[in-house]
């Protein structure tokens, strides 16, 4: 397992742990509080998100502080076939950003109507699921990419 592949899945379980800590942290809020779901839902996912987002995006400047991630010497970290399935992850996380893109905001004109206005804190719900889907999507093409050797037919 390469270093591109150690850092999806670190990215992918981060992930995760920020979606479980949400809810946990969602219905700490319901109870304590006394908070609707949609209320408790906003205030429980600022942390842990975060948190996530941080550990993300800079998961591949952390991964020398892990030491099963050191480099050893002599060893070569990114050939071609490296950046052919990093090209595939990013089309395939920006097609999913899209696609969670243009699927929200039609959701959200049916909805709500055309004429209606929303909340403002709705669009960092909206730039937060489009993040999550690219970094989802990419990671998840890195993994399927690495294990059946899909590079778009070139070797």
């Amino acid at each position: 397992m390469n270093k591109t592949q150690k850092v999806a899945w670190f990215q992918l379980i981060v992930i995760a742990l920020a979606a479980i800590a949400s809810v946990i942290n969602s219905f700490l809020y319901m109870h304590k509080y006394g908070y609707s779901f949609t209320k408790a839902w906003w205030f429980g996912t600022i942390w842990p998100i975060i948190i996530c987002v941080f550990l993300v995006v800079f998961a591949t400047t952390f991964s020398k502080t892990f030491s099963k991630f050191y480099r050893k010497k002599g060893e070569i970290l990114f050939d071609e076939r490296d950046l052919l399935i990093q090209r595939q992850a990013s089309r395939f996380g920006y097609a999913a950003a899209f696609v969670f893109f243009v699927a929200s905001f039609i959701i959200t004109s049916k909805v709500v109507g055309m004429d209606t206005l929303i909340p403002a804190y709705w669009l960092a719900r909206f730039f937060l699921g489009g993040w999550l889907s690219m970094a989802v999507a990419h990671a998840i093409t890195i993994l399927v990419c690495y294990k059946f050797g899909l590079t778009n037919g070139k070797s």
